[in-house]
């Protein structure tokens, strides 16, 4: 093996298939329940293929949970991640769980405290938006110090959120929708304080921070903005910070889901610094049942000149937060 860690894919167990299509059945569901999403045999074979020793499981699909209560989902939410310490479990020393919650209330803090002390379960997959509402509610804020407290990253996953009656067609709501509210929510984190209150959490954003690499100049000059012309912006209340705007975003985690694209790559790597650059691969999404992300992937870290920083990138700055 090469000693590659796969710091973010997805899985969708049988048994949680069946019986989520009993209780709340929708075409998400449905349209991607494919064998790599559930089969484990072939997943460690595609990994064998492309080098990678071992892999993050998170429950796959954020739209499923669409349109059910937080009561409702509570159920299920259990049995998925039990399903995935699982699953995790038939290969221990290749796969390594993490729960997933799609909504934060008190009992849903409660649910990641038994993921943590039940299931010794990694960390915990959130989603960028609740419903349509942000996810830096007083309950979020809870769940964030018991993961920095307890050293479980927060990995943090697009959900889908209608800002146009046309933004489905041709999939444009995932395709730039799903970055756009990455986007959104890493800076309704930055902004309401969550890192000041927990120095220490950790959040691993998928498709390399999405839009703030590249954007966060804008996001500097206009918070600067705001602050030194309090009479031009009035109903903007600046947070106390620290460090700089730019050293709070500077606190996210990006992964290289990103099409296998190189400039996109070495953006994300001068932003965040290679320390904080992790090797994923959104398997098995994708074409070719995920194995191009893989091959993408696995290209761009080959790329990198430095054989240590692409074992950072690769396997250390992952296994340091685990």
């Amino acid at each position: 093996m090469a000693g590659r860690i796969d710091a973010f894919a997805h899985v969708t167990p049988p048994t949680f298939y069946e019986e989520m299509r009993e209780v709340h059945p929708t075409a998400a569901l449905e349209n991607l329940y494919f064998e790599p999403i559930w089969n484990l045999d072939v997943r460690i074979r595609d990994m064998d293929d492309h080098g990678i020793d071992r892999q993050v499981l998170s429950l796959a699909n954020p739209p499923i949970w669409r349109g059910m209560s937080p009561e409702e989902a509570l159920p299920m939410t259990r049995l998925a991640n039990d399903l995935v310490r699982e699953m995790a479990d038939e290969y221990p020393d290749r796969l390594i769980p993490v729960a997933t919650l799609p909504y934060v209330t008190d009992d849903y803090v409660a649910e990641f405290q038994r993921c943590i002390t039940d299931l010794d379960m990694k960390g915990v997959q959130l989603f960028s938006n609740e419903a349509g509402r942000p996810i830096d509610s007083p309950a979020h804020m809870a769940l964030y110090d018991v993961a920095a407290s307890e050293g479980r990253p927060v990995w943090l996953h697009p959900q889908l959120h209608e800002w146009h009656t046309w933004d489905s067609e041709f999939e444009l709501h995932r395709t730039l929708g799903w970055p756009f509210d990455t986007s959104l929510a890493m800076a309704r984190l930055v902004f309401s304080g969550a890192f000041e209150r927990n120095p220490d959490l950790t959040v691993i954003t998928h498709h390399m921070g999405a839009m703030v690499p590249y954007f966060i100049g804008r996001l500097t000059t206009f918070f600067e903005a705001r602050v030194n012309n309090p009479d031009m912006y009035p109903a903007f209340e600046a947070p106390e910070f620290s460090t700089t705007v730019r050293e709070q975003f500077e606190k996210f985690y990006g992964d290289t889901v990103i099409g296998g694209e190189p400039a996109a790559f070495e953006c994300g790597r001068a932003f965040f610094g290679d320390d904080h650059v992790l090797f994923g691969t959104d398997y098995p999404f994708g074409p070719e049942g995920g194995r191009r992300f893989m091959r993408q992937a696995v290209d761009l870290v080959e790329g990198v000149e430095s054989d240590g920083t692409r074992q950072a990138i690769y396997r250390d700055n992952l296994e340091a937060l685990l």
